[in-house]
C-alpha cells in the first residue's frame, strides 16, 4: 500500500545522473561516433535509450502526480528493458564493436571513456554506489533471490 515517494524520487536522481548522463552519454557521443550510426544495431541502442528516458519521464510524472500504478508499470518497464540492453550490449554490441574497429580505435575510445570519468565530480559516483548499496540492504531480505 505505502509508496516511498522519497526514495523513488532518489532512484531517478540516480537513474539520470549515472545512466543516462555517463553511461548512455559515453555510447552516444563518443563510441558510437566511431560507427556508423545508421548501423542497424546502433539504432536499436539509440531506440533503447530513448524508451528508457520516456519510462523515466512516466515515472517522474506519476511521482508527481502519486501515481502508484503509472510509476510501478514504468519502473517495471524499465527494469526489464535494463536487463535485455545490458544482455544486448554482452552479445550484440561488443562483438560489433570488436569486429568492425581497429585496436587503435577502441584505444581511443577507452581514452575517451577515462576523460570523462576523470572529469566527473569526485563525489558522484561514491554517492551513487552509496546509494545503491542502501537499496540493497533495505529490500534484501523482501526480494529473495534478487541480491
Amino acid at each position: 500500500e505505502g509508496v516511498d515517494w522519497a526514495c523513488i524520487s532518489d532512484t531517478i536522481g540516480i537513474i539520470r545522473g549515472c545512466a543516462d548522463r555517463f553511461h548512455h552519454m559515453k555510447e552516444e557521443d563518443i563510441l558510437f561516433d566511431f560507427t556508423d550510426r545508421e548501423a542497424e544495431v546502433i539504432k536499436v541502442f539509440l531506440q533503447d535509450h530513448e524508451k528508457g528516458r520516456g519510462f523515466v519521464r512516466e515515472i517522474s510524472r506519476g511521482l508527481k502526480e502519486r501515481k502508484k500504478e503509472v510509476v510501478c508499470l514504468n519502473l517495471e518497464n524499465y527494469r526489464t528493458l535494463l536487463i535485455e540492453h545490458i544482455k544486448k550490449e554482452d552479445e550484440i554490441l561488443f562483438p560489433f564493436i570488436d569486429r568492425e574497429l581497429s585496436t587503435k580505435q577502441v584505444g581511443e575510445i577507452f581514452s575517451r571513456f577515462e576523460e570523462v570519468e576523470k572529469n566527473k565530480k569526485d563525489t558522484e559516483p561514491q554517492k551513487y554506489y552509496d546509494f545503491i548499496h542502501a537499496l540493497e540492504h533495505r529490500f534484501k531480505s523482501s526480494i529473495p533471490g534478487v541480491f
